[in-house]
């Protein structure tokens, strides 16, 4: 049984972990308040915005707890638009997870009638979806209740559709064909929505910077993203302590300002230095649990020590999760393996695979890969993804949580790590294929 999301933040868990906040989680999101107005004022003037920026520099927590939660106060203080959001990553199958997005929009089922009418419903859109250019307008005519609203469709994790194009050990001529014509039509239809003088559709996309270039493979896609660009700027030393202090404050505990200084130190400037930095502080948060009736929680360079520090918090926790499964540290092996990648740029890449793809790649017993699954899944590390959450089916998407987990956990990025294992069988499987082909 895969655990439900995560619930929101608060006085007993102040910090995320891995995963990156939620709109759930906007009252403990702190050092973004300029950046979340400079991309509020950003959409008055535009209608198709990317939202750029490095691995881990925070673009998806970015939008998510702070840019909507002012589109939510905008509707609910009747001072402008009346906005209706959707927010979904479009993984291998974009035109199926828009269409599970949208239809979110119809009114809530209380009846069977009025379930059967959903259902119906997002037939509907998906048809609309895979039938035109025009497809996405089609299908926001489906949806009731939607006159005089703006909808805002956010697209997280954009770069999601260039994965499929990566010519690794795993590809298929005809399956990757197929693929980019369902991107293209995807990208065509979010284009076309935004122009769309008959209603008010606004699309955000949140893409790493280093994708920027691939977007030439869509038409109209490079200039709609240079168009309206927000790159997401480093945190400054300020903003990286109030991301520290403010919500151990929040929480009333308290932190040796020492120990602050030393984690901004330590964390600035590296690559996912964010994500990176929050599952940190989550790990110290746990270790400085105070006994029962022992008074305030009070984080210290002993708990910042034992946890790994910021170089080392991660993979040390991943090898803690590896030494509670005795005996099938060879299926963890081959699940991450198998649920990452290099790219023709050399860039590690996390490649989502749905549970019955991942079984069968990795050769290993169904019951074993599952228990692997749902350990690495747990919400205290969010080192897996499964979606949608609960019983592991077949079609369950498996992914990983965050690509600074194949950065930094040494046993999947280190010289001969599993990373480099995987690129080594890719090319011999590449060289077996071509031998058969001659």
């Amino acid at each position: 049984m895969i655990a439900a999301a995560p619930t929101e933040l608060s006085a007993e868990r102040p910090f995320p972990g891995l995963r990156p906040f939620g709109y759930e989680d906007r009252e403990y999101f702190f050092g973004r308040e300029t950046d979340n107005y400079a991309l509020y004022r950003l959409i008055d003037r535009n209608r198709f915005i990317a939202v750029v920026g490095s691995s881990g520099c925070g673009k998806s927590s970015l939008v998510r707890a702070g840019f909507l939660p002012l589109l939510d106060d905008e509707t609910r203080e009747g001072r402008g638009r009346s906005w209706r959001v959707v927010t979904f990553k479009p993984g291998n199958a974009p035109l199926e997870r828009l269409a599970d997005a949208l239809g979110t929009l119809s009114p809530v089922a209380t009846t069977d009638r009025e379930r059967t009418r959903n259902e119906i419903r997002r037939e509907r859109i998906g048809f609309a979806l895979h039938g035109s250019s025009f497809g996405l307008s089609q299908a926001l005519d489906e949806i009731p209740n939607l006159k005089g609203t703006s909808v805002l469709i956010l697209v997280d994790q954009f770069e999601e559709l260039f994965r499929p194009f990566v010519q690794g050990a795993h590809s298929d001529r005809v399956t990757e064909a197929l693929r980019h014509n369902v991107a293209a039509s995807f990208v065509e239809q979010l284009l076309q929505a935004s122009r769309d003088p008959a209603r008010e559709v606004f699309i955000i996309i949140t893409m790493r910077s280093d994708f920027i270039g691939d977007c030439a493979q869509f038409p109209d896609l490079p200039e709609a993203v240079s168009s309206a660009q927000f790159l997401v700027p480093s945190l400054n030393r300020d903003q990286r302590k109030q991301v520290i202090n403010k919500p151990i404050e929040k929480a009333g505990a308290s932190i040796d300002s020492a120990l602050v200084e030393t984690i901004v130190n330590d964390a600035g400037g590296r690559v996912d230095e964010l994500p990176v930095l929050q599952h940190c502080l989550r790990r110290m948060w746990d270790d400085a649990t105070p006994p029962a009736g022992a008074g305030k929680r009070h984080l210290t360079k002993e708990h910042y020590q034992h946890v790994g520090t910021i170089a080392n918090a991660l993979s040390q926790h991943a090898d803690a999760i590896l030494g509670e499964l005795p005996g099938l540290e060879p299926t963890v092996e081959h699940v991450f393996r198998a649920l990452c990648e290099r790219d023709s740029e050399g860039r590690a890449t996390r490649r989502a695979l749905s549970f019955g793809e991942l079984v069968a790649e990795t050769g290993r017993p169904k019951d074993e890969v599952e228990r692997v699954v749902n350990r690495f899944c747990e919400s205290d590390c969010s080192f897996l993804v499964a979606s949608p959450a609960g019983v592991l089916r077949n079609d369950t998407s498996i992914d990983v949580g965050h690509e600074a987990l194949l950065r930094r956990w040494t046993k999947i990025s280190n010289p001969g790590g599993w990373l480099d294992a995987e690129e080594a069988d890719g090319r011999f499987y590449r060289a077996m294929l071509a031998l058969l082909e001659h």
